[in-house]
């Protein structure tokens, strides 16, 4: 062997030790960059889920950034889980230990007044069923209605652009009351007087109630949890994210919502595509 030869071999030995090296140079640094772009994502993502809670904290009136982080607050809810799951995944458990406390804090603002995931199921065995479709207001709500004995029916003026619809029945001699709403389109400046109205009506009534519609706000706004607690309604549903038109739309503020008494349940709640309807059955 020449020895040009044993020169060559010696200098192509370097230049692969030398490309080895950088390889793993870059990789490292790819590596580095990568982490710390995640933790840069994490730091972020929880200091503005942490902002965001803080400012929910104000009950203020008529501000629209408060209103707006509070329609959208059960999406916040959701990204919090999914943080806390991904610092799991990325074994950061400083950030999972904070990711847990937010989505603690923010777990029971909501729950106070909504059910996030879950209908409020019973085992009675004596039900109802009616229907629900968004922008209907009217007294044909009720399957299988030769099974009940309707005694009253009528609509509520709850303010000056704010209707509503109610029937009264009998079944097995039991009473109730069912109020028909959508305040979808409501001016919101009239939604208090609407609101107010509406808890005037509920505890007017001797028999048990139900009111089912779109209420244009979330259950868990000052205003909506103010209505409940001045009528003891609750809530029966879980979230729906619908806006009456489709099955599931996530991004939609959850207004729809089913409220009764203690004394009556949610057995199903089930969206018809057909008619663009929810079929409810409620037991009592």
């Amino acid at each position: 062997m020449t020895k040009i030869n044993i020169v060559m071999i010696k200098y192509n030995e370097h230049l692969l030790k030398n490309n080895n090296y950088n390889s793993l140079k870059m990789g490292y640094f790819s590596q580095r960059k990568k982490r710390e772009r995640e933790n840069l994502f994490m730091v972020i993502s929880l200091s503005l889920i942490a902002i965001i809670y803080c400012i929910l904290l104000f009950d203020i009136q008529n501000c629209q950034v408060i209103d707006f982080l509070r329609g959208w607050q059960f999406h916040f809810y959701l990204f919090n889980a999914f943080l806390l799951l991904y610092t799991l995944f990325r074994t950061k458990f400083l950030y999972s230990f904070i990711a847990v406390i937010l989505l603690v804090f923010n777990y029971a603002s909501l729950a106070k007044t909504a059910r996030l995931f879950f209908n409020e199921a019973s085992e009675n065995t004596q039900f109802f069923e009616i229907t629900y479709q968004k922008g209907e207001q009217n007294y044909n709500i009720l399957l299988n209605s030769q099974e009940y004995v309707i005694f009253r029916s009528g609509k509520i003026d709850l303010s000056p652009n704010i209707k509503a619809t109610f029937i009264s029945l009998k079944k097995l001699d039991k009473p109730l009351t069912i109020v028909n709403i959508d305040f979808s389109k409501a001016p919101k400046v009239e939604l208090s007087i609407a609101f107010n109205n509406l808890a005037q009506f509920v505890e007017g009534q001797d028999e048990p109630i139900i009111v089912v519609g779109d209420f244009q706000v979330p259950s868990w706004t000052p205003l909506f949890r103010k209505f409940l607690l001045k009528t003891e309604l609750k809530v029966k549903n879980h979230v729906i994210l619908s806006d009456g038109h489709q099955a599931f739309k996530f991004f939609v503020i959850p207004a729809i919502n089913i409220l009764g008494f203690d004394n009556v349940s949610l057995k199903q709640l089930t969206y018809t595509p057909d008619s663009k309807s929810f079929y409810i059955k409620l037991t009592f």
